[in-house]
């Protein structure tokens, strides 16, 4: 008896154990996948692979996936309820998410679309079927805290959804509350290798966290600081820059920036009568003009001049006079950072600018600034969240280090291929519309909307800059008349993310929220705690096992800045989906068709994705996934680019030049330090709120300069009443993924102590807590026991909370009852939310105790 010969083949693939989405090349012997190995053709990671997607063939062989549609039986929904789940055939469970839709079908607002994916399709796929059924109720962002900030602020500062140190040629780089490139954020296995180069080369890292983790143990200088008062920090810096140094970039604020706009008593522009364009003083003859005239020879950004009736100052002036007070010895007492700290790396961060210096590349000469300070999820997670970060953005800006050589860039903020997108200026010559390679732009953060009274759930009207409100959801539900609505959500579909314990605060209110609903169904990789809840359970299948065309952020959204080439791959099946598992593109091409929405559906879907002519897809006929990731490929690339070009080659490569990769100087915009249409927002809004009854303190968010402003937290310690606050910090192998139930994950956990939380080693031990003791970890919501771990590498005031974890699902048992829930421990209400981008507050006073 002879023994058959072994099916064995390696496939280029596209990795989907998080949003960023690496090359991979994956074994199969026997239709088993056996090993993933980096793919070293993609230039995302040059074959680098993470924990994560090593550990990825584990997700695809979990014993406890669901491979079959599934319906709740327990009418009773609740954080401790068991569903009930029994195994019922497709056609039941399209039925039932058919019947639930129809009968809204008259209130398209009842329905809630959570589409979070993007990692995969399906983050566009269920958000046209949200829109092309009529519902506003779609949720593209699934963190309270990250992107809230810096994506509405990039668009209007930078051009692009996020920033990005220049590692290629910035010989100083300040990271406050973010571990890029080192454990975090879109392009990250690309960016570490960057990271890496650039420290070996000499460039200083510094790093401004009150958690030293991993981006802290990589770093030249860990500076420790007080959770919320990175704002101080901010504009300490700004002060001794401009006005104890007097280092900043004199012709880029004059021509890139407002900075010579005239500012009246009023905060507001001085502007021409016939015109009603910005006006500015040009000293090179001494006549005030409008911003864009073309005499314009030399705008002063100091002074104060007579522009038709009225005095004027440059908005420059009143930056400089703002910042005075955040001397650094008044900030120290905020930051704890020591003034003469803070006076040291503001004189290193401006000497390293290079100020006036240029460098050519590849023959085009341009600006040299090598000196960046970069910021993301920690800054933004606080109550005054945007004032929070904005002054770091600043930073950059009065150095000229915006998207040139060295200084912060913009990612995807622009491209020539496979087909032309570019930021452009709008309102008062000003950035305002952000390139975006789908044509699926954010809400505008400038100039905003104008407010209105609410008929959204999340009342996003009352939040005129913000790209994303659902913050606002467990606040609203709690008492909708209060607000103006007469209505509630019934209906909510939505991908497989686990938003319960990802996408809001206080846990209580949170299940108050889903249980208001009539209806919920969703697609799932397993039984998770958002799932719990759910009504019909839709298999999803694993990225081994299915087709997308968006692969992940670094491809179109988060990719590597700098010189890079541009690089797609269109994912595809390594091994079939079990037989009861079908693709998520398939079934919401048929509920959309049972709908009658699918010629809508399909309008929508040509638009985001850019398919044109013989191309689009058509209405009337239901589409196989192959056909249409073929007919996407084909229309960005070309005929022969199809599917089966991808399936054999895996990744496609188009150079990108200069002016893509360093767009500044050629931006035909001006860039802000001084925000005047925060003033504008702010009375209409106040308008609005009096009309319904409201009152909200806008008097220190709505100003166009920033102050430092505390949260809730550091008053409670002020008081006595708390004596830590707690943050939230991230862990490369965690980050982003979805990996809780991975067993290699679990005991890379376990081995590192992530599920511990970290304590200053003399905090713990005057509280006489010892390294692995279990302690109660109490805020003012939640409490919970954990197990401390000891550290020199946090402040003192400081408790850390690492991952994504606390999971109670009863079919998540390798991930069950291990470590905290960062976000079950925040307060949810208006006096815990920033009322410019909803960001919820996430530094919580807490109480450590045995």
């Amino acid at each position: 008896m002879t023994q058959s010969k072994l099916q064995s083949k390696v496939v280029p693939a596209t990795c989907g154990m998080c949003y960023i989405g690496c090359g991979i090349k994956v074994q199969v012997e026997d239709g088993v996948v056996v090993n993933i190995e980096g793919n070293k053709d993609n230039p995302q990671n040059r074959g680098m692979m993470c924990a994560k997607g090593k550990a990825g063939m584990m997700n695809l062989y979990n014993p406890n996936r669901v491979k079959v549609p599934l319906k709740r039986t327990n009418p009773r929904k609740g954080l401790g309820e068991d569903p009930g789940w029994v195994e019922i055939s497709w056609q039941e469970a399209i039925d039932t998410i058919v019947a639930q839709l129809e009968r809204i079908r008259d209130d398209p607002k009842k329905l809630w679309i959570y589409c979070w994916e993007p990692g995969g399709d399906q983050h566009f796929w269920l958000k046209a079927l949200g829109s092309a059924f009529g519902t506003p109720h779609v949720n593209q962002a699934a963190s309270p805290s990250c992107g809230k900030v810096v994506h509405p602020v990039e668009y209007f500062s930078g051009g692009g959804f996020h920033q990005q140190p220049d590692v290629h040629y910035a010989n100083y780089c300040i990271l406050v509350g973010t571990q890029f490139g080192v454990a975090a954020r879109g392009a990250f296995n690309h960016n570490l290798l960057d990271m890496a180069d650039a420290r070996a080369r000499g460039m200083k890292l510094v790093v401004i966290d009150p958690v030293g983790a991993y981006a802290g143990s990589k770093a030249n200088e860990w500076i420790p600081i007080r959770p919320g008062t990175d704002a101080a920090l901010a504009n300490s810096m700004l002060h001794v820059l401009l006005n104890e140094l007097g280092i900043y970039d004199a012709p880029f604020l004059k021509s890139k920036t407002n900075a010579p706009y005239l500012v009246g008593a009023d905060g507001r522009y001085v502007r021409d009568a016939a015109s009603n364009k910005p006006l500015v003083y040009d000293a090179a003859d001494g006549k005030v003009k409008t911003h864009d005239d073309p005499s314009l020879g030399d705008p002063a950004i100091s002074g104060s001049f007579d522009a038709q009736g009225q005095q004027g100052r440059p908005a420059f002036e009143l930056l400089r006079d703002h910042v005075t007070k955040y001397a650094p010895e008044a900030t120290e007492k905020i930051t704890t950072i020591p003034a003469a700290t803070v006076r040291r790396i503001a004189r290193e961060f401006g000497e390293a600018a290079r100020i006036g210096e240029t460098i050519t590349i590849d023959g085009v000469e341009l600006p040299f600034r090598p000196a960046c300070v970069d910021w993301a999820k920690g800054t933004q997670g606080h109550k005054h969240g945007f004032h929070n970060c904005w002054p770091l953005k600043v930073l950059n800006i009065v150095v000229g280090a915006v998207n040139v050589p060295g200084g912060i860039l913009s990612t995807a903020a622009a491209g020539k291929h496979p087909h032309h997108w570019w930021p452009e200026g709008g309102t008062d010559g000003m950035l305002e519309d952000g390139g975006h390679m789908f044509h699926q732009p954010h809400p505008k953060a400038y100039p905003g909307r104008k407010p209105s009274i609410p008929k959204r759930m999340d009342v996003g009207e009352l939040f005129p800059l913000a790209t994303h409100y659902h913050p606002l959801l467990p606040v609203t539900v709690e008492n909708p008349s209060a607000w103006g609505l007469d209505y509630g959500l019934e209906v909510l579909l939505h991908s497989p993310a686990n938003f319960i314990l990802s996408s809001f605060g206080d846990i209580k209110k949170v299940e108050h929220l889903y249980q208001s609903l009539r209806f919920m169904a969703g697609f799932a990789v397993e039984i998770n705690e958002t799932t719990l809840f759910d009504d019909i359970v839709l298999p999803y299948p694993s990225y081994l096992e299915r087709y997308d065309f968006n692969t992940g952020s670094a491809q179109h959204n988060l990719n590597a800045c700098g010189q890079h080439d541009f690089h797609w791959q269109v994912r595809h099946p390594v091994v079939e989906p079990p037989p009861g598992v079908r693709y998520s593109q398939e079934v919401t091409i048929e509920i959309a068709d049972r709908l009658g929405i699918l010629g809508d559906f399909y309008r929508l879907i040509n638009h985001t994705y850019v398919m044109k002519d013989d191309y689009a897809l058509k209405p009337g006929k239901r589409y196989a996934v192959a056909e249409v990731m073929d007919r996407q490929a084909r229309s960005w690339f070309g005929e022969e680019h199809g599917l089966d070009w991808f399936r054999e080659n895996g990744v496609i490569t188009l150079s990108r030049d200069i002016e893509e990769a360093y767009i500044g100087p050629s931006l035909k915009a001006r860039v802000p330090i001084y925000l005047e249409h925060l003033s504008l927002k702010g009375e209409q809004l106040k308008a609005v709120l009096g009309e319904m009854g409201l009152d909200w303190d806008l008097s220190s968010d709505y100003k166009p300069l920033s102050e430092w402003m505390p949260c809730p937290s550091y008053g409670a310690l002020q008081k006595g009443e708390y004596d830590l606050i707690a943050v939230h910090f991230k862990f490369p192998f965690v980050y982003g993924a979805f990996g809780s139930e991975n067993p290699w994950i679990d005991e890379l956990c376990e081995a590192t102590g992530a599920y511990r939380i970290l304590l200053n080693e003399s905090v713990a031990k005057a509280k006489g807590i010892s390294d692995g003791d279990e302690v109660w970890l109490e805020s003012p919501v939640r409490k919970v026991r954990a197990l401390a771990k000891l550290t020199q590498c946090i402040h003192p005031e400081t408790v850390g909370v690492g991952g994504h974890f606390g999971h109670w699902s009863p079919a998540m048992p390798v991930s069950h009852g291990k470590g905290v829930s960062f976000n079950s421990l925040l307060p949810t209400d208006l006096d815990h939310i920033d009322l410019i981008s909803t960001a919820v507050d996430h530094c919580v006073e807490v109480k450590v105790y045995k």
